[in-house]
């Protein structure tokens, strides 16, 4: 079990705070679990890719009005098949293929004042791929 320090913001009032996510990463399942308590609520989440159990985590603490600032909140933050097991990620550039130095933990402290869902790191995902697609017609 791992235990990873980040800081959210309140968005309502742009307070931060620290707070603890605990993560299985696949010791005691194949899944990646994560728990974090926010508030009085307990959030727990799952997924067999890691990224994906992150932004299930990220969704919910954005349900109950804070955002995590750090990598994985990044609107470009994305992650290969071949990294789905571990906190690391990329963070692409539209037009331009991701390299190893482009790869970060997604717990990594960032200074960002946006949090896009899933929903809206997924549109970008597509169009980081079309933005490459576009480069070899």
């Amino acid at each position: 079990m791992e235990k990873y320090m980040v800081t959210v913001v309140e968005l309502k009032t742009q307070h931060e705070i620290k707070l603890v996510i605990e993560a299985d990463e696949a010791e005691t399942t194949e899944n990646i679990i994560l728990r974090a308590q926010v508030k009085d609520s307990l959030i727990s989440v799952f997924d067999y890719n890691y990224f994906s159990a992150y932004q299930k985590l990220r969704n919910k603490i954005l349900g109950l009005g804070y955002g995590i600032k750090c990598n994985g909140s990044r609107l470009n933050a994305v992650q290969s098949a071949m990294m789905g097991t571990s906190e690391n990620i990329y963070l692409v550039e539209l037009g331009r293929q991701a390299f190893t130095k482009d790869i970060v933990s997604l717990y990594d402290y960032a200074e960002i004042s946006a949090f896009p869902d899933t929903q809206e790191q997924t549109a970008f995902f597509q169009r980081w791929i079309d933005s490459l697609n576009q480069g070899q017609s």
